[in-house]
């Protein structure tokens, strides 16, 4: 991808940038723009919340004094202490008319009237309740001896009079046939001159008369409310339905609830503004609002974000084009001129309009071509000369030592300069030379491959920098053992060059050794593009002498020489397999006999191997 835009003219390369830099920026813009906004509207959704929450806590304490109070007056009335105190038990119904002609009538009334419960029963030393009362028909009341077996007895007479507050389920022992979901309260009854227990209350109230007379215009199907008691469970729930056991950013809320706050929390997929509080009985109030109903007019701003991306790239593309067709215009009639002098037309030359960069190109571009065509008029003697310099060149190659003094001089001149980089990658450069040329000899130690190895990938690694990431893990036990130099290295340029070059953003190399019984695994995978049919099968087919595309595939064709010195060398006392697809990365593994020594005639591989 990198290569491609590379390969633009200069026009769209101008272009293409500053497109993405004003789309990014743009789009950045928007989201800022966005996420400012929808934090505005949670923190003032927040504040609007904790107070109806607030309402909410207000509202269900005055239930909870209004009852309790009523209990209080009704367990103290003298009437009632002194039948519970009554060694005798009265008749079953005995109770019912006395309570509506005695002292209590005028509180019985005010209470049934008002509405603040929906059942009532009031339990002796044994039985079933002496009196009851239920606003729903609900009916079945146990027994003393059936609730005192029962958790919620023991917790009730723990507090010694203080109120109890629990959901009453389904299955319970004070309502067998309870019409309506309610919320319980029990309290035992106390003697006022001794403090005794002599008798248990239990109250029930209706969720709905509680949802009708202290949640009303609190809640609705977009807005959820849950309350809970001192120990996480559920009392009541109104509204949007949000509360599920098992849903760990909730569970965190229950059992460790601070004294009040919002936050945004996901339930069941769907984010919500969840805002919560503590009452000082412990109680928990919980208020959630969808995010999506708050943030609904930020959809706007989205639109308008994304119509200003458009509206901007339409106009400023042409703009642009206009802009840098001015700009490479000089240098559009320099390259014409260059390719008709490339043609024989040496009599060329460019007017140069602007005292500019390209203007100064342009000059030096002229005075080129008159030198080249004063040149052309002695291309004889030229031609000569040109000869002789690429035989001293040729021989300068071929004399490593030349070479090596090359590198080192340019090393010291770096190393000088401060150029450490510059200096590291040279001296790994001469590095790699000497042990490619392994002083003319056919094999190597795996040690010194390996070395070889990690100077050609540590350079190749300065050349891409980001791009390429490479890890080579051969045993430092297979040192000593005997290979054919330049057996891996082929391998690795293959696997840069087709695959991570051709890869966006790069890919990683991997080289594995290790010894399998008398035999060295070599393995070297790439997460690069990989390599079809066709492409697998070029580098399986043996090099030939007339091959005319060694100049440009290169590392296809070492890889190629590779399998051929294999099978020089090693018979075929060897395994070379290939596992490739298209965009999967490549992997290829290699199996050699394991040998300390070659033989003499270094024309076959010697039967020395390590025990």
């Amino acid at each position: 991808m990198l290569r491609a835009y590379f390969n633009l003219s200069l026009k769209f390369k101008i272009i293409i940038p500053f497109a993405l830099l004003m789309t990014v920026f743009s789009a950045l813009l928007g989201y800022y723009a966005i996420q400012t906004s929808k934090t505005q509207i949670v923190n003032k959704v927040s504040s609007t919340n904790l107070g109806v929450v607030r309402v909410v806590e207000n509202n269900m304490q005055s239930m909870q004094k209004a009852i309790s109070n009523w209990v209080t007056v009704f367990a103290m009335d003298p009437y009632i202490q002194s039948t519970l105190q009554m060694e005798v038990r009265p008749q079953e119904g005995t109770l019912d008319p006395a309570l509506y002609n005695g002292s209590t009538t005028t509180l019985m009334n005010q209470m049934l009237l008002t509405g603040n419960f929906d059942y009532v029963a009031l339990y002796g030393k044994e039985g079933p309740p002496l009196f009851q009362v239920a606003t729903d028909d609900s009916s079945g009341s146990g027994t003393i001896q059936e609730i005192q077996a029962n958790l919620i007895y023991k917790e009730t007479a723990a507090l010694r009079g203080a109120p109890l507050w629990f959901p009453l389920t389904s299955d319970n022992v004070f309502i067998q046939n309870n019409r309506k979901e309610k919320i319980g309260m029990t309290r035992i009854v106390r003697n006022i001159n001794n403090g005794y227990t002599i008798g248990f209350i239990f109250v029930g109230v209706n969720q709905e008369t509680i949802k009708a007379q202290y949640l009303a215009n609190l809640y609705d199907k977009d807005h959820g409310i849950v309350i809970l008691d001192s120990t996480g469970e559920p009392l009541l729930e109104a509204g949007k339905p949000f509360f599920k056991d098992g849903q760990s950013e909730l569970d965190a809320i229950r059992t460790a609830i601070p004294e009040s706050g919002s936050k945004v929390v996901k339930l069941d997929g769907e984010s919500l503004l969840l805002t919560y509080s503590k009452g000082e009985n412990g109680w928990q109030y919980l208020y959630a609002v969808p995010l999506s109903t708050l943030t609904k007019e930020l959809n706007s701003i989205k639109q308008f974000v994304m119509l200003l991306i458009a509206v901007w790239l339409v106009m400023s593309i042409p703009v642009m084009l206009l802009l840098t067709t001015f700009l490479t215009a000089p240098i559009k009639n320099l390259l014409l001129s260059m390719r008709r002098f490339q043609n024989g037309q040496f009599d060329e030359k460019v007017d140069v309009k602007y005292g500019d960069e390209i203007g100064y190109l342009t000059q030096g571009y002229n005075s080129m071509v008159e030198s080249i065509k004063a040149l052309v008029d002695d291309a004889y003697v030229l031609r000569l000369r040109e000869q002789e310099a690429e035989l001293k060149a040729l021989q300068a190659q071929i004399n490593p030592h030349f070479l090596y003094n090359m590198l080192d001089t340019i090393f010291w001149e770096a190393e000088s300069a401060g150029q450490e980089k510059i200096s590291e990658m040279i001296i790994n450069l001469s590095r790699l030379f000497r042990l490619s040329l392994n002083r003319g000899k056919s094999f190597t130690s795996v040690a010194k491959e390996r070395e070889l190895l990690e100077l050609y990938l540590s350079l190749q690694k300065m050349r891409f920098r980001d791009v390429l990431e490479y890890e080579v893990d051969i045993s430092p036990e297979l040192g000593e053992y005997v290979i054919l130099k330049l057996l891996l290295q082929p391998f690795v340029e293959n696997a840069i060059v087709h695959g991570i070059e051709r890869k966006r953003g790069g890919g990683f190399v991997r080289v594995t050794g290790t010894r399998e019984g008398d035999r060295l695994k070599f393995v070297i995978e790439d997460n690069g593009s990989g390599m079809g049919e066709e492409e697998l099968a070029k580098l399986t087919e043996l090099p030939k002498e007339s091959d005319v595309n060694v100049a440009q595939e290169t590392s296809g064709y070492a890889v190629r020489n590779v399998h051929e010195r294999l099978k020089h060398y090693y018979k075929d006392d060897f395994e070379l397999t290939y596992d490739s697809k298209p965009g999967q990365g490549t992997r290829v593994q290699l199996l050699i006999p394991a040998v300390l020594s070659m033989g003499g005639s270094g024309d076959h591989v010697s039967t020395a191997y390590r025990g």
